[in-house]
């Protein structure tokens, strides 16, 4: 109701002519080493371009914080020019009129054409084309330890059979096995790709986009939360929240074999100066050959008084373009949304995400820990449940599946 307001607000304000190109405000979460780097690349291309980004970077893993910061602004009337906003919180706020509808630039650039469908059905609502389409990450990512792996005459586990023979012969050296996080997003986001595994992706839909709360009771999910459980408890130790970065620090250091995580979690690596093919590598969690769990950064421009609609464009044109895309995506860890590229120059691990996207016999399932498939409050209450279930043992894995039935259920879904 609050936006619902605001939009009325924006629309009875008087009309000024067209502004010529000015400053634009973009309002994001990328704060890690590479995400920053990767922002500050768009910044370079825009500023070579006549457009200049000013930066308001929200700091805070999953984009919690920024969401909230999004909304204060807005409430207060003063919604900056440009925000990351991803997945189904985009048809939300298209909804109550506060996004710039890009249609003129799609058909300028031939988005339809250039840009995967999967993509493009992201990106539109109601007719209009709502975002700029960036990057898109892999979630059912396994990173390891190329290192530990080597001196231990190590394979990356295909199964879970071999993830488990992994994890005692690591433990045996003193290693841990897996990083972990107590964090709730950071929990939700290793539970989807181990349930993707274990229930395959025709039942995942069922669960995650069709929302269907039977299917929550399906005996797949509970060996997927059973497995959750497990791999929570193989460090030897209490568990306790911490950043992403974090993890990934332990993973580069050696102290931890193998991490859970998008593929973000690479780009912070090879930020950090180390390799794909030397340093660590990446093969898909267990059980999802074939299969791309995927999440897409995507830029909208919002509506607001200041009317900076044709640098707005201009914004969406030069993000979009393939260029931009490739500096973006080689630093970030994602790939690029265009069908047509060249990604020879991309690393080992993001070819391989790359291929999988564009292979028309690969499933490729939208992310619930990452917007692609819920909103917001159902995103939140799923993270929750999660954490509840791992931190308390005396919760069985049944009572998990029929809290999560209830949180996630869709109004129009079977009950």
């Amino acid at each position: 109701m609050l936006l619902i307001g605001l939009a009325a607000w924006l629309g009875a304000q008087p009309a000024f002519a067209q502004a010529q190109a000015m400053p634009v405000d973009v309002l994001h979460w990328w704060t890690s080493t590479s995400e920053r780097r990767a922002a500050n690349q768009l910044s370079i291309y825009l500023a070579a371009n006549g457009v200049q980004w000013r930066d308001a970077a929200i700091p805070g893993g999953g984009g919690m914080a920024a969401v909230k910061v999004l909304k204060s602004r807005v409430l207060m009337g003063d919604p900056p020019d440009v925000a990351q906003l991803i997945g189904t919180t985009l048809t939300e706020w298209a909804d109550v009129g506060l996004v710039l509808p890009l249609n003129a630039v799609a058909a300028r650039q031939r988005w339809a054409q250039n840009m995967f469908p999967t993509v493009m059905e992201l990106v539109s609502y109601q007719g209009d084309v709502i975002a700029a389409p960036l990057g898109i990450h892999r979630i059912n990512t396994l990173l390891y330890n190329r290192r530990v792996f080597a001196r231990l005459g190590l394979l990356p586990p295909k199964t879970w059979a071999e993830f488990e023979l992994v994890a005692r012969k690591l433990l045996a050296q003193g290693i841990k096995p897996l990083a972990w996080s107590d964090e709730p997003w950071q929990i939700a986001t290793v539970f989807e790709s181990v349930l993707l595994g274990e229930a395959g992706p025709a039942l995942y839909r069922e669960l995650i986009v069709q929302r269907k709360s039977s299917a929550w009771l399906d005996p797949r999910v509970e060996r997927a939360l059973t497995r959750l459980r497990w791999l929570r408890s193989i460090q030897g130790e209490t568990p306790r929240e911490q950043n992403w970065t974090d993890a990934a620090r332990e993973l580069l250091q050696g102290s931890v074999g193998m991490m859970v995580m998008g593929d973000w979690a690479k780009g912070e690596l090879m930020a950090w100066g180390a390799s794909p093919g030397k340093d660590f590598g990446c093969v898909v969690v267990p059980g999802t050959d074939n299969m791309h769990l995927y999440s897409i950064d995507t830029l909208a421009m919002l509506v607001n008084v200041r009317h900076r609609e044709a640098t707005q464009e201009k914004v969406a044109e030069l993000v979009s373009s393939l260029p931009a895309q490739l500096a973006y995506n080689r630093i970030k860890g994602s790939v690029p949304v265009h069908r047509d590229a060249d990604v020879s120059s991309l690393d080992s691990c993001a070819r391989d995400s790359w291929d999988t996207f564009a292979d028309p016999r690969s499933a490729r399932v939208p992310s619930l820990a990452h917007r692609m498939a819920a909103d917001e409050s159902i995103k939140d209450a799923v993270a929750q449940t999660l954490w509840r279930y791992l931190t308390d043992a005396r919760m069985e894995p049944s009572e998990a599946q029929r809290r999560l039935a209830a949180v996630i259920r869709a109004p129009s879904a079977e009950r």
